[in-house]
């Protein structure tokens, strides 16, 4: 059943919206909308209404369906807008992971203990460790025949040199 409010008359727009917000309320929500925001677009809706008569823009009002249209338009700008949102957030990249600065500088001074120690190693040791571990696709097998030392000389090597490195890095805090 519609209601017809006369422009400036008498009229009750609290009877009004208790008789016909609950449709108003529904068509919005059938869009879609969260029902808080369902909620607020509704009242929105009435709220303009209730301006644009009080200014006398309608001849004559007929509810619920100008209520139930002004609520739709309102939910579909709404709608547009969010996933207007939606794709210009989706075109904006993420921003890069802020580097842990303790994390670096924290690896850096190991990579400068690693090195301290290397360089208190003999020249063989030094080189073998470099060949095995600086070289891409470095091993005892290729450090052994580039050195001119047997595979379990070049793995023993190793092994001492990690010791090395290993009680050096115990020591320095």
């Amino acid at each position: 059943m519609s209601t017809v409010l006369e422009p400036r008359g008498g009229h009750d727009w609290d009877a009004a919206i208790r008789r016909h917000d609950r449709r108003v309320y529904l068509s919005v929500l059938a869009l879609g909308l969260s029902p808080d925001r369902a909620r607020e677009v509704s009242q929105a809706a009435w709220t303009r209404l209730i301006e644009q008569h009080a200014k006398g823009a309608f001849e004559e009002l007929e509810l619920p369906g100008l209520a139930i249209r002004q609520a739709r338009f309102l939910a579909f700008n709404e709608l547009k807008r969010t996933r207007v949102e939606a794709r210009v957030l989706a075109a904006v990249p993420e921003p890069a992971p802020v580097p842990d600065v303790e994390r670096i500088a924290s690896g850096r001074q190991e990579v400068e203990q690693v090195l301290a120690a290397l360089a208190t190693c003999t020249p063989t040791a030094r080189k073998v460790f470099g060949i095995v571990y600086a070289t891409p696709g470095g091993t005892a097998a290729l450090a052994a025949s580039q050195m001119g030392l047997s595979l379990q000389r070049v793995r023993q090597i190793l092994c001492e040199t990690r010791a090395h490195i290993r009680r050096a890095m115990e020591v320095t805090p």
